[in-house]
């Protein structure tokens, strides 16, 4: 290739994703570095973020034509993408759990990386010594396509085992709060379902594309497909990054993933669980404990002077409602009540369900319309309607 056909291609798309990949790196620095009650997790967050970035990093030193004015600068290994579903799996555990640590066994989960490190060194070496470019190399066209298999299982099995997490983290939440601000990890349930989706896209096109096109402008809808792919992966792990900077107000709750044994509560005669729901009853009716948005079940048991699994298990099995629903639906009625009420008639809906237990406007409508079926503001509606 002569001098003058080597240039630096830098363009409005890539450059965008460069930008990108520079918030990305600042980012990683500040997850990794910052003291927090969540620096455990924010550190495996900080290394997922590293990694997804050195492998776009890959891409861009390609595109940009970067390894053709300097070959040494594919002379390291970038890609380390068998880290990315453990670091993952780690992250949610560390988030969820402040007493967790990674233990000498659980090292094994990165030894797949380190093969993957160990092969790449092995091509680089093999392209070093015959004068070709990394992605030139006959290794290349072997291993590299059995890395991004691997790669996709990887993901798949441990976003999976991240996602059970989540899921039984959430069940635990809704029979032990009422108010699930600050606590809910939907944000990263729905990351993590994109993130997928994502990947599982990405690896076979990138599979496809690094060993076949090459980044050749020829092959244009090509390109802009990988440019789109880059973009989505690159702003994905922005964000998530950005999520995870702001967990300042993220309320640790001292969650307990073992699995209570009920005690022998199902040796509960009627009476006895009769009992407890005129408990219950009474302490709603009278006492109104729900007008305390906060209200927790152990708070509950509490005044109950009963085990918090006790009154987890009668409301489940016998009442059929988790706290939160139980809780709400108490909230819900408080609403309609004050609707009636004279006294609350210069406050607005919102005013009135923050009267009522409710913490935010988007809570209140979520849950009345589960309760009611019809949204709040159709319900006043149809009352003032009714009421002509």
């Amino acid at each position: 290739m002569n001098n003058e056909e080597i240039y630096f291609n830098l363009n409005p798309v890539n450059f965008f994703i460069v930008s990108g990949l520079v918030q990305n790196f600042i980012l990683a620095g500040i997850l990794f570095f910052r003291k927090a009650e969540t620096q455990l997790a924010s550190r495996f967050l900080s290394i997922t973020i590293f990694i997804v970035n050195a492998h776009i990093t890959y891409l861009m030193v390609l595109d940009t034509n970067f390894d053709t004015i300097f070959p040494t600068s594919l002379w390291v290994p970038y890609s380390y993408l068998t880290a990315i579903g453990p670091l993952i799996y780690f992250y949610t555990q560390a988030l969820i759990n402040t007493n967790f640590n990674i233990s000498s066994v659980q090292i094994k989960h990165f030894i797949p990386v380190m093969v993957e490190v160990a092969l790449q060194t092995v091509i680089i070496v093999d392209s070093s010594s015959k004068d070709q470019m990394f992605y030139n190399s006959s290794l290349y066209f072997y291993i590299i396509p059995l890395l991004y298999t691997w790669t996709a299982g990887s993901i798949l099995y441990y976003l999976h085992l991240s996602l059970d997490i989540i899921n039984d983290y959430d069940k635990w939440v809704f029979k032990n709060f009422s108010n699930l601000k600050e606590i809910t990890l939907k944000w990263l349930r729905k990351f993590i379902v994109y993130y997928r989706l994502l990947w599982m896209i990405w690896i076979p096109v990138g599979a496809l594309f690094l060993l076949f096109f090459r980044f050749q402008l020829q092959y244009l809808f090509v390109v802009l497909t990988l440019y789109v792919l880059i973009l989505l992966l690159t702003y994905l792990t922005l964000w998530i990054g950005l999520e995870g900077l702001g967990l300042r107000n993220f309320v640790f709750i001292g969650y307990n993933s073992k699995k209570v044994e009920n005690k022998n509560f199902r040796k509960l005669t009627h009476n006895e669980i009769q009992e407890y729901v005129e408990r219950i009853t009474k302490l709603m009716v009278k006492e109104k404990i729900y007008l305390n948005e906060n209200l927790s079940l152990k708070e509950m048991s509490s005044y109950l002077e009963a085990d918090p699994n006790l009154i987890s298990f009668i409301l489940n099995n016998h009442l059929e409602k988790n706290f939160y629903d139980f809780i709400n639906s108490y909230r819900i009625e408080e609403v309609k009540n004050k609707l009636n009420d004279a006294n609350y008639k210069d406050l607005t809906l919102l005013g009135i369900a923050l009267e009522s237990g409710f913490n935010s406007k988007t809570t209140f409508n979520r849950v009345f319309k589960k309760v009611t079926g019809i949204t709040p503001t159709k319900f006043q509606k149809e009352r003032n309607t009714s009421l002509k």
